[in-house]
């Protein structure tokens, strides 16, 4: 394909390196540690999250538990109380009466032994259960403020990237200036299909762009095809500039 001159061919080195730079600013904010710290910590954030809803859950029931039995026990000790009432005031004369309310006064006792059992029982479990409730939330903030840390370092590694992303940019922009579109085209086409390469220099009868050194048949060629010509490297397939030795 002809039509391309050479100086404005040669422009295509300068649009490639740069496109290079940029590749290589993308790679660093992909490699920055950081970045995969604030990934495994929001990971963890979230599994910590889940353990604090469960372990609130938990507490609460366990409230609800002993709320429960207190309102059982205080109850219970209200009739005991009457009951007692009635026999120590002599209420209750009738022998078979006098026997029934003892028996229902113990009764009640029993049911109340049972009940605090219970209430004691849940008061434990429901200390174990804040107990583990103030770990994952300690464990949660300690999670978060690491987390936040890194995104800190992230923001301003950032802002030093995106600052040479500009600069970048603007000279890209005065390259794209001085080539035509279908040259353009032509070049992102082939950075496309060939991870981000797109054109490499024919120096010393070597292709920059694969490094490897072409056969002299395709250089003979290559040199003897007209300065506007636009061509190929014979190995990876890229666009090549020729250039002084």
């Amino acid at each position: 394909m002809s039509g391309f001159p050479a100086e404005e061919q040669r422009r295509l080195l300068d649009l490639q390196a740069l496109d290079s730079r940029g590749d290589v600013l993308d790679q660093r904010w992909r490699a920055h540690p950081a970045v995969k710290a604030v990934i495994d910590l929001s990971e963890r954030a979230e599994a910590l999250a889940e353990q604090r809803a469960a372990a609130e859950q938990a507490v609460a029931d366990l409230r609800s538990r002993v709320r429960a039995a207190e309102r059982e026990a205080e109850e219970i000790r209200a009739k005991q109380a009457k009951d007692r009432t009635r026999l120590d005031t002599g209420a209750v004369s009738s022998p078979r009466e006098l026997e029934s309310l003892q028996h229902e006064i113990a009764t009640l006792q029993t049911k109340l032994d049972g009940v605090e059992t219970t209430e004691l029982e849940a008061m434990e479990e429901l200390d174990e259960a804040e107990s583990a409730l103030a770990e994952v939330v300690s464990s949660l903030d300690s999670v978060t403020t690491e987390r936040e840390r890194h995104e800190a370092e992230l923001a301003q590694a950032r802002s030093q990237i995106d600052v040479e992303r500009e600069a970048v940019a603007a000279d890209r922009a005065e390259v794209l200036a001085d080539i035509s579109e279908a040259l353009v085209m032509q070049y992102e086409r082939v950075r496309t299909q060939h991870g981000g390469v797109g054109v490499g220099a024919l120096r010393h009868g070597r292709c920059e762009g694969c490094r490897l050194t072409l056969t002299p048949a395709d250089l003979a060629r290559m040199h003897s095809a007209p300065p506007d010509e636009l061509i190929r490297c014979e190995e990876c397939g890229r666009l090549l500039v020729r250039v002084e030795d």
